[in-house]
């Protein structure tokens, strides 16, 4: 079997943003703006385009280019925060880690790093993080053992899953679903579904 080109993991992500617009608008509606779903149609567009280019380049222009795709093509507030974490990834200095996975990690710890910065936001708050944390602890974990990166992003589409389902529980901390808390509760935070559905498509694509 051939492992899939980076190209063809970001087309596999583009296409299930694509598939997910009206869940992302549905969960968003909760509490939010509901145009979400919008924002990832947008994204997924971007990374459509995108895709054929990504594997003459290196992980770090690859993130980096993702990250200005994003800027332009989804400027909302979640797109933006999106695209400065793929360019915060794409600031990893290679130097001194390790080709696949270890790079992978260390560029995935990057994008939760700046994503909470730029966000002000901390685990249990009910965003993204919740779910981009855990996925980034099982990848990391994953390349500490050894593993492979099919395993890797397996591991890491589980724990999205698992962190994006666990903050129907959560009290909303910011933005409009801060203010709309107890509407919320008892629904996942839509953008914490995005970040597992990103994950589980990269994992699909891995895995065949």
């Amino acid at each position: 079997m051939t492992a899939p080109s980076v190209g063809d993991v970001v087309a596999e992500i583009a296409a299930a943003l694509t598939d997910a617009r009206d869940r992302l608008n549905e969960l968003d509606g909760t509490a939010g703006d509901g145009d979400l779903g919008l924002t990832a149609g947008r994204a997924a567009e971007a990374l459509v385009e995108i895709a054929p280019t990504l594997d003459a380049t290196d992980p770090a222009g690859g993130a980096k280019a993702i990250g200005m795709a994003l800027a332009r093509r989804a400027p909302s507030t979640g797109g933006t925060l999106i695209a400065f974490a793929c360019l915060a990834a794409g600031k990893v200095d290679p130097a001194g880690l390790a080709p696949g996975l270890p790079t992978l990690a260390a560029q995935l710890e990057a994008a939760r790093d700046e994503l909470a910065t730029r966000g002000k936001v901390a685990p249990g708050d009910r965003t993204m993080l919740d779910a981009l944390g855990p996925a980034v602890d099982a990848v990391r974990a994953a390349a500490a053992s050894g593993e492979t990166i099919e395993t890797a992003l397996g591991a890491a589409a589980a724990a999205a899953d698992a962190g994006a389902s666990a903050t129907s529980e959560m009290a909303a901390t910011t933005g409009r679903a801060g203010w709309l808390a107890d509407r919320a509760r008892g629904h996942e935070d839509a953008g914490a579904r995005l970040v597992a559905i990103v994950f589980a498509a990269a994992a699909r694509a891995t895995g065949r």
